[in-house]
């Protein structure tokens, strides 16, 4: 996305100018096509939903290109323009690959149920439902090219299914398996 211009409020607080896109998120069409029951027509849409996927999987392999992850990858960070633009959004947690810290505090990922598709910071940074195992663990110097295209199959089965490949209830319970750590009050113990 990008940004047109950079300033200081009154206040002294930044604002920027971005270029406006209007229309919906891949989250909101994956959930529209899959609420749709018109058999006749949801062939030609899947497939347009097919060709936006197959664009952020272009834009993805760019970025890899120029040795860029994005780290948070997910329908809600893809945006469909009214007229045929796909653009990725969000790369706040975007990172040059083979740096190991992205120079933020760690704070304690505890994750809710209900926080399943929120982006976390932290130790734990990304979105739990559609990270990889190696950003669920934790660790970031494992994180790599392979950590988005997990999340691109993450998305890539919402297209399909309608929903995302781990429920709310399931995401405290796969962050421990992969770390050993307590998320919200309950206790792993790590196995050497």
């Amino acid at each position: 996305m990008p940004v047109y211009g950079l300033g200081q409020a009154a206040d002294g607080s930044p604002v920027y100018a971005m270029r406006l896109i209007r229309g919906e998120t891949l989250q909101e069409a994956a959930d529209r096509f899959h609420r749709v029951d018109c058999p006749g027509d949801r062939g030609r849409e899947f497939r347009q939903l097919l060709s936006r996927f197959l664009s952020v999987c272009n834009t993805v392999a760019y970025a890899h290109s120029r040795g860029v992850l994005h780290r948070d990858l997910k329908p809600g960070n893809i945006l469909l323009g009214s007229y045929g633009e796909t653009v990725v959004v969000d790369w706040g947690l975007a990172r040059t690959a083979g740096t190991e810290s992205d120079g933020r505090p760690p704070i304690d990922p505890g994750i809710a149920p209900a926080d399943a598709e929120l982006t976390q910071a932290g130790e734990v940074i990304g979105t739990p439902a559609y990270m990889s195992p190696e950003q669920a663990d934790g660790r970031r110097d494992q994180v790599g090219p392979a950590s988005d295209i997990y999340s691109l199959g993450a998305t890539l089965y919402v297209l399909l299914t309608g929903r995302p490949p781990f429920g709310p209830g399931q995401i405290s319970d796969i962050l421990e398996k992969c770390s050993g750590r307590t998320f919200r009050g309950r206790a792993k113990s790590r196995k050497a």
